[in-house]
């Protein structure tokens, strides 16, 4: 990877946000990541932070419709993003729904850190 990736990723989960924190960490100069507790809180600093990649639950709960419903919203005042959805329990129609929603792919919760460069890779072509 070429340029330093700005990413979002909206996660309710304290454990998972802790663990997303740790990797960005480990990769110095690859990502810059904004990792929100909420989608309210999220969706209000997205456009400030113009990512590159955002991670949307998929099946978000709270004020917000769904993440599809979400999406189209979004996708609108962030014509330059690319969205990937997440899920914790990958259902068997979840990446079909996602990528014809617009997301660019799905993956399961938490994120595959363990790979990041190859899963930014792959969600920014």
């Amino acid at each position: 990877m070429k340029k330093k990736v700005i990413v979002g990723v909206f996660e309710n989960d304290s454990l998972n946000r802790l663990i997303y924190k740790r990797m960005v960490s480990l990769q110095p100069g690859v990502i810059e990541a904004h990792i929100f507790e909420d989608h309210q809180v999220g969706s209000e600093h997205v456009h400030q932070i113009k990512p590159d990649l955002l991670f949307v639950d998929l099946h978000m709960h709270g004020e917000y419709l769904g993440g599809v419903e979400w999406l189209k919203n979004a996708k609108e005042l962030l014509p330059n993003t690319r969205f990937v959805a997440m899920t914790t329990l990958m259902q068997k129609d979840d990446t079909l729904l996602a990528t014809e929603a617009g997301f660019t792919r799905c993956v399961e919760k938490p994120l595959p850190f363990h790979d990041l460069e190859k899963l930014l890779e792959d969600s920014m072509n």
